[in-house]
């Protein structure tokens, strides 16, 4: 007797159809919105930072970092916000910045509110830089400047986890070029490869992390939580919701090996709301148990959840 093909199979030849007849173009190209915290330092301060909104904005919106020209359909939010906490001389400034990216998830037709799945957000909290209004912000491959390589930094690794989410590991060479800013010769190592202590990881620690083949089953976890998850559920939506719980767990299993997970703390950081609300209509409340065991750090939004799901 012909057995019968195990759904999860099925499902997967689907989603491979629908790549190969869709002509499916990911973007790259990102729509960068900046803000400023400008409130602890002085007013004289505030005056010198008076085009460092605009100036970011237009580096990353029109300079190219993608190797391939994209449908812009599919550009990518992002959202840089600098908090400026000290001044140093005339021209440095210590700075916190929060980094922030999302992008639209897959529907079989296009709808003019599309969902938006969050994919990368980090904190950073040791930046230092100069910057003048009379600074030239061109891009350079080759020469190390402390704003600049850290605004090309964070570009790769936006660019990294987008194409990690269209294709297993598909980010590589985008996560090289993050990796081969922190081995440029630097004067100011700390956040780029010396952590300062804490629990934060340097720029360096965390792209050798995710390049570490320790981590490729988080990839994959990664790219089957997106592409056969999020973007999946206007095709079946039961599957896709089996195929998130099975990411997950593939991504818990390398948590649980790894003695740090920088990365996976970052997934969590970024997607715990969404992987809370995604279950709300799955039916079984006993899920959200099984969410915080993968994730304890946040299982107060599973919780309430829990409340909510129906």
């Amino acid at each position: 007797m012909r057995q019968k093909m195990h759904p999860r199979y099925f499902f997967v030849i689907i989603c491979i159809i629908m790549i190969m007849s869709s002509g499916y173009i990911k973007a790259q190209d990102m729509q960068v919105v900046v803000t400023l915290n400008t409130e602890s330092i002085s007013a004289d301060s505030r005056d010198r930072l008076s085009s460092f909104k605009q100036q970011v904005e237009d580096y990353l919106n029109k300079n190219k970092f993608h190797e391939k020209r994209l449908d812009p359909d599919y550009t990518i939010p992002v959202q840089m916000n600098f908090s400026f906490t000290s001044v140093s001389g005339l021209d440095g400034y210590n700075v916190k910045l929060i980094v922030q990216s999302q992008r639209k998830v897959y529907e079989l037709i296009k709808t003019n509110s599309p969902r938006l799945s969050p994919m990368f957000r980090i904190l950073d909290e040791r930046i230092a830089f100069t910057y003048n209004k009379s600074m030239s912000f061109i891009r350079n491959d080759q020469r190390f400047d402390p704003l600049i390589s850290l605004l090309d930094y964070y570009t790769y690794m936006i660019l990294g986890y987008d194409e990690d989410s269209y294709f297993p590991k598909g980010g590589n060479k985008y996560f090289q070029k993050a990796l081969d800013i922190c081995n440029k010769p630097i004067s100011d190592k700390n956040g780029w490869t010396e952590t300062g202590g804490g629990s934060k990881p340097s720029r360096l620690q965390l792209v050798e992390e995710i390049l570490s083949t320790k981590f490729d089953d988080y990839r994959k976890g990664y790219f089957e939580y997106e592409w056969m998850g999020m973007d999946s559920l206007t095709v079946i939506k039961s599957h896709a919701l089996r195929n998130i719980l099975f990411a997950l767990e593939k991504i818990d299993k390398v948590k649980k090996n790894a003695v740090r997970a920088f990365n996976i703390d970052i997934f969590f950081d970024t997607k715990n709301k969404e992987i809370a609300d995604v279950f709300l209509d799955y039916g079984d409340r006993a899920v959200y148990d099984k969410l915080s065991q993968f994730d304890p750090a946040h299982r107060n939004e599973y919780d309430d959840a829990r409340q909510r799901a129906r």
